[in-house]
């Protein structure tokens, strides 16, 4: 993992850390959908195998892939951006899926 990529995972982390983050809709679906639950996100955030550049998105938001694995060694892939409100940081997540 680059320093980039690094810095970007602290921030996603201190995002979670702090409640400064929003989950959309699609996200929740896709997590019922494959019958995960927050802890298997949070697995993957709190030590992911890779934090990947993932372009940005239709916004210009800078776009990022966190792959990792579940308490249970499920491979799960988590796409997210990074954005900013008047308060500071605030992480997106997008979707979620089988890796």
């Amino acid at each position: 993992m680059d320093t980039k990529a690094k810095r970007v995972l602290r921030t996603i982390q201190g995002c979670v850390a702090s409640g400064r983050y929003l989950v959309l809709a699609h996200f929740i679906q896709r997590m019922d959908s494959r019958g995960l639950f927050w802890p298997d996100i949070q697995a993957v955030i709190d030590s992911p195998e890779a934090v990947e550049d993932n372009g940005l998105d239709k916004f210009g938001r800078a776009k990022w892939r966190l792959r990792g694995r579940t308490q249970d060694r499920l491979e799960l892939g988590i796409i997210c951006v990074m954005d900013r409100d008047q308060a500071g940081n605030l992480t997106v997540f997008i979707t979620v899926y089988w890796d």
